[in-house]
């Protein structure tokens, strides 16, 4: 017969090994859970196949780690994916994952990758965007659409693949895009309802685009035919995205986006000095881009401010 203490300690031991397999059934159920609303979310918000290998989150640590997540291409595109993001690491804690809109501190993609492609005089992240559903759309599991204020952004190590078939381009290119961070995503306008996964991806995409289009060894042509659609995408954005996407491209590309954004009137008045960057720069005030190219890069960029060229 067993000592009443021992008969004590050993129930007290089966309770507490019950609690622990109770929590990591819990947090498994809540990974899959989190898997399953992550992909249903980005398909329905973004109109476009999105999957994700695996979901953890951290017991302690505020930590949710997002593996794999592959967003499609539009309908009449060869690539399988448009965006994949191999490791996706997001500080939150449980209880923020409840919250409306959810508030990330901080969301660090590691080595995604933008794979660039043109079908029918279109580029892949230009139709993205115009295929997008307007507003908030419903996900197919009737759930409520998510949407994120992030303090910081990171990217880190992309890569952009720029596929053969586009201006100037006989075989494949690949732009490292060593980091770029995108600020307060979510607050803009004065507004704290958050931003849709939809805007929080086209925002990474068109920054990511914007990076590899200012790269040496992208040829002039496709340069124009890039910051043509660039322009075209920037311009569905409200001010405040616009500038955070300016601010997040470097090199010329991004100060002339800047210039662009931040005085409309300028870019109104003379937009072959205002977008210089974008067209290349000048040498003693000549372009050395085809002119062509030149008036599809500052009729684009015309879109910034919301419209064409103002009526005579």
């Amino acid at each position: 017969m067993l000592h009443p203490f021992r008969l004590i300690r050993r129930i007290i031991l089966a309770i507490v090994l019950l609690i622990v397999i109770a929590v990591v059934v819990v947090f498994y159920s809540l990974d899959r859970i989190i898997r399953s609303t992550v992909q249903s979310q980005a398909s329905s918000s973004l109109n476009l196949t999105t999957t994700l290998d695996s979901a953890s989150l951290s017991l302690f640590g505020g930590k949710l780690d997002l593996k794999q997540l592959d967003i499609g291409s539009p309908k009449g595109f060869s690539a399988p994916h448009m965006l994949e993001l191999g490791d996706t690491n997001v500080a939150v804690n449980y209880s923020q994952l409840r919250g409306e809109p959810i508030h990330v501190a901080s969301l660090t993609l590691d080595k995604p990758k933008l794979v660039i492609e043109q079908s029918n005089g279109t580029l892949n992240f230009k139709k993205a965007m115009d295929d997008m559903p307007p507003g908030d759309t419903t996900p197919k599991d009737q759930s409520k659409p998510i949407k994120l204020i992030i303090d910081e952004l990171k990217v880190n190590d992309a890569q952009v693949v720029i596929r053969p078939g586009l201006p100037g381009m006989s075989n494949e290119i690949t732009v490292p895009v060593a980091s770029i961070s995108l600020k307060n995503v979510g607050t803009g306008d004065g507004s704290q309802n958050g931003a849709a996964i939809k805007d929080v991806a086209m925002q990474v995409i068109t920054a990511l685009a914007g990076s590899a289009s200012g790269s040496g060894s992208i040829p002039n042509e496709l340069k124009g035919l890039l910051n043509a659609n660039l322009g075209q995408v920037i311009s569905k954005f409200g001010a405040d995205a616009q500038q955070r996407i300016a601010a997040a491209i470097p090199g010329d590309v991004g100060k002339a986006l800047s210039q662009a954004v931040k005085d409309p009137q300028t870019l109104l008045k003379d937009p072959s000095k205002a977008l210089q960057g974008l067209l290349g720069g000048n040498n003693g005030g000549a372009s050395t881009q085809p002119a062509d190219v030149k008036d599809k890069a500052v009729n684009a960029l015309e879109g910034l401010l919301g419209g064409n060229k103002q009526k005579k």
